[in-house]
């Protein structure tokens, strides 16, 4: 007899339990405790032994031998994979084009949003900022329990737009006995990889593929996409040895919804955010018990029925929570919790909007389920996870640039400043901060 399953209805009235309930949303301190134990010491064995201990922790974790020597899939393998796909299902090559010219043009747009700055001073020197793309970036593509190849073209194509010379993707394999495909890599991963032109796909994830972008030969300067706790726990521990994008960990949903919304559409939102990761959480709140109620049915009848039942029950048991609460205390709960994925599927969602400021996406309306940002409407599907929306944007172009201020001071600009530089050098105790400046206002010799 299966389980019978059904998240309860909670109730929301209090404005001080919102904290309470943000916290409860958090991730167990014993899981967290006992993740970064384990990345420490994948980690160190990286830093140690380089490309060896990343195949050794491979094997270990993934059940999957890999060759040091000739690790890297072929650019071959990622073309034969793209005409077997064209050849055998064209419309699913269509439907992957359709998705990377939608990425590619949004990509494109925000790039042309960011200007480079100039301001004219009045000796005739300039001060300012540019744009200067990163030399090298790792991407990393989760699998294990499914394969992305939207989170493929959701990271490389920024990495292009803005200018990185080289970017390196990772990706976890499955034992090549289960899965047709190049070490492992599910076929339409490697598809993908070839219609972007991506030449650098390594068939390993976890913690050990992070520690080898970063400590071994690529050395990248950033790593950027999604993944598992143990993942975000590796690029939480391998800040300042390279970038990051954000900590984007399991996935995370809220929607807020009143009671005209659909319960079968909100149920399969829910869902579709749960169906990633046994850790992801699926949150609804409304002030309409009825809705909650309804939704609750449909998430027990097709969980029951679903595929991917086992990692739905887990989820929603674990982090699936129904929330009656007011419309005021929605928003305080949204607020506070920053969610990575904030639905509003509610009558007038511009009413909300404003108020809604540190969720890493929305989606307005009822229409604008969170699946079409997963899969290439424009906006990237990398979001920041765990609270971290609060300060962090979505990946995007930007990410993959770093600003490099400018100063261009001609003799009389210098000859102007250096009495006030050298009095608030002086004041600060920096003698030779004070001389350097007032040598600038002295004839040459």
């Amino acid at each position: 007899m299966h389980r019978c399953y059904f998240i309860p209805i909670s109730d929301l009235t209090n404005p001080a339990d919102v904290p309470g309930w943000v916290a409860a949303l958090a991730r167990s301190g014993e899981t967290e405790a006992a993740t970064r134990k384990a990345v420490t010491a994948i980690l160190a064995d990286v830093r140690r032994d380089g490309l060896a201990a990343a195949v050794d922790w491979t094997l270990r974790l993934d059940g999957v031998q890999l060759d040091a020597v000739a690790i890297r899939i072929p650019v071959n393998a990622l073309e034969a994979a793209r005409r077997e796909l064209d050849q055998r299902q064209p419309d699913l090559m269509a439907a992957l084009r359709e998705m990377i010219s939608n990425i590619r043009r949004f990509a494109e747009g925000q790039r042309r949003c960011l200007l480079d700055l100039e301001l004219p001073l009045p000796g005739g020197g300039t001060v300012g900022e540019r744009w200067c793309p990163l030399k090298t970036a790792g991407v990393y593509i989760p699998g294990g329990r499914a394969f992305y190849p939207s989170t493929l073209a959701m990271t490389v194509i920024p990495a292009q737009v803005a200018g990185v010379a080289r970017i390196v993707g990772v990706t976890p394999p499955k034992p090549q006995a289960t899965l047709p495909g190049a070490w492992g890599v599910d076929p339409l991963v490697l598809a993908c990889a070839a219609e972007l032109g991506l030449t650098e796909l390594y068939p390993f994830g976890g913690a050990q593929a992070l520690g080898w972008l970063a400590f071994g030969e690529p050395a990248v300067d950033l790593i950027a996409g999604p993944g598992n706790r143990y993942v975000s726990e590796a690029k939480r521990q391998l800040i300042g040895t390279c970038g990051i994008d954000a900590l984007a960990g399991p996935t995370e949903l809220l929607i807020l919804a009143d009671g005209g919304a659909e319960p079968t559409w909100l149920a399969e939102d829910l869902m579709a955010q749960a169906e990633h990761d046994p850790d992801a959480a699926a949150v609804l709140v409304s002030p309409d018990r009825a809705l909650l109620e309804a939704v609750a049915v449909e998430l027990q009848a097709r969980t029951a029925a679903s595929p991917r039942r086992a990692i739905l029950e887990q989820s929603l048991a674990n982090h699936g929570r129904l929330v009656l609460a007011k419309r005021e205390l929605a928003i305080a709960l949204a607020q506070a919790w920053a969610p990575e994925h904030l639905e509003l599927s509610v009558a007038d969602p511009d009413a909300w909007l404003s108020h809604l400021t540190t969720a890493g996406a929305v989606f307005i309306g009822g229409a604008s389920a969170e699946s079409f940002g997963d899969y290439g409407a424009g906006p990237n599907h990398v979001l920041p996870t765990d609270r971290s929306a609060r300060y962090t944007s979505p990946l995007g172009v930007a990410t993959f640039l770093k600003r490099q201020s400018l100063l261009r001071l001609s003799p009389a600009d210098a000859a102007a400043m250096a009495p006030w530089v050298e009095r608030l050098a002086e004041a600060e105790g920096l003698p030779h901060h004070a001389r350097s400046a007032a040598l600038r206002a002295q004839p040459h010799r």
